[in-house]
């Protein structure tokens, strides 16, 4: 295994936390992300956008009462792309 097979749009700090909270639960709001990953509300926002696009997480709007909620969760496809990524950084540790 080599740097190579790093995905570095993956391993950025802000990117990798997020997906790291992302991958411990089913869903999340977007408090409970931010609070978890210490991000700005415009960061995160930009952060989940760009992994919609890359087709790694769902993000979805919800209504409760007269207060709308807005929940990200990994797509299965973000489920094996982050497990991938967990398994090549462990393997280029030694680990």
């Amino acid at each position: 295994m080599a740097y190579t097979d790093i995905d570095p749009h993956l391993v950025a700090p802000k990117r990798f936390v997020t997906l790291s909270h992302l991958s411990q639960v089913e869903q999340a709001d977007y408090p409970a992300l931010q609070e978890s990953t210490d991000l700005s509300m415009p960061d995160l926002s930009k952060i989940l956008r760009d992994l919609e696009e890359r087709g790694l997480v769902e993000i979805s709007k919800e209504r409760k009462n007269r207060y709308g909620s807005t929940l990200v969760r990994l797509t299965p496809e973000g489920r094996r792309t982050f497990r991938n990524l967990i398994e090549t950084l462990n393997r280029i540790a030694g680990n």
